[in-house]
């Protein structure tokens, strides 16, 4: 955002039946036909949500019928922003949540990222989950689910099955609380600062019971 270079979508995506481990007769979805290409889709809310005091469920489901060797599966909550219309969104759109399955080399992993307003700076900052569980790379569907509580909890399902599970505040990086001591760049030793871990006290002198 405001550095980042921004992709060129021109992938295309017709809305067809699997080609593949078809499934259910008749259900259809987006598929992509081009390779080594940025394909993007998105979709208004109505009216912009928040979950502010109810559970946040963010699911969907995910066929890598051709595989899958570098690419992203993953979708992005936008943030409310009056400027924002669909024909104009790009990589470098704001977003608030940033979920689903990455892969490209040795890289697996199913992100979980989210932006966080800073309450003093009113900046906001990407939080990264630190330890991400790895997605799963078949043919088959797979449905990944991202549920945020209000108690500032997450819970990360694949397929029905919880992959990982934490806190907002603590699994994250950087970290959403400040650290309690913060280093200061600009502070100097005194002039008369003694190295040494020990000092010997002139005016220590043995008790009058002192055994050798």
């Amino acid at each position: 955002e405001g550095t980042e270079e921004e992709w060129t979508y021109n992938g295309k995506w017709p809305v067809e039946e699997p080609s593949v481990l078809r499934g259910i007769e008749g259900d259809k979805g987006l598929v992509l036909k081009d390779k080594a290409a940025h394909h993007a889709i998105s979709s208004k809310f109505d009216k912009p949500i928040t979950n502010k005091d109810d559970t946040l469920v963010v699911q969907y489901e995910v066929k890598l019928q051709a595989g899958l060797e570098c690419g992203g599966a993953y979708m992005k909550l936008l943030q409310d922003n009056k400027a924002l219309h669909a024909e104009e969104f790009s990589n470098a759109s704001p977003y608030i949540i940033m979920f689903g399955p990455d892969k490209c080399g040795s890289t697996n992993k199913v992100h979980f990222i989210f932006r966080h307003k800073n309450p003093k700076t009113g900046e906001y900052e990407e939080k990264h989950l630190k330890n991400t569980p790895m997605a799963r790379i078949t043919k088959q569907s797979s449905l990944y689910t991202l549920i945020v509580k209000p108690d500032q909890t997450y819970e990360i399902k694949v397929d029905g099955e919880q992959v990982r599970q934490g806190s907002l505040l603590e699994d994250f990086l950087p970290a959403v609380n400040p650290a309690e001591e913060i280093d200061d760049p600009n502070d100097t030793k005194p002039e008369d600062w003694v190295e040494e871990a020990k000092i010997a006290d002139p005016d220590a002198s043995k008790p009058e019971d002192w055994d050798e």
